[in-house]
């Protein structure tokens, strides 16, 4: 089974359970998308390979590890991201869904298990 077939269903379980939910993208860590469905028109691969870059920054003074998932607040909405040893998904919420961005964290945290 390629990882698109195992991803697609679980992605759209997600959408489904959370109803602010914008969009998630699966992508390589090297940032190239396997599967992107979001709610408006974005370029998913500018997106991943921003958010692949962002996860290669080393923070060494913090003597905490690598990263492995982040949240950002953007003027209009959430971006958080987990990887694993092979993927990264993103997920996207507006700005109606600030209570919701611990939920999605939740579920992105288990997708990339």
């Amino acid at each position: 089974m390629s990882s698109k077939e195992e991803f697609a269903p679980k992605l759209q379980s997600i959408m489904s359970e959370i109803a602010v939910c914008e969009g998630l993208v699966l992508a390589k860590n090297s940032g190239e998308v396997i599967i992107g469905q979001t709610l408006t028109d974005m370029d998913h691969n500018s997106i991943a390979k921003s958010i692949s870059k962002i996860f290669k920054t080393k923070i060494d003074a913090l003597n905490k590890g690598k990263m492995a998932e982040m949240t950002l607040g953007l003027d209009e909405g959430y971006l958080l991201a987990v990887k694993n040893k092979d993927f990264m998904v993103l997920g996207f919420l507006g700005t109606d869904g600030k209570s919701s961005v611990g939920l999605l964290l939740r579920q992105l945290k288990n997708l990339m298990k």
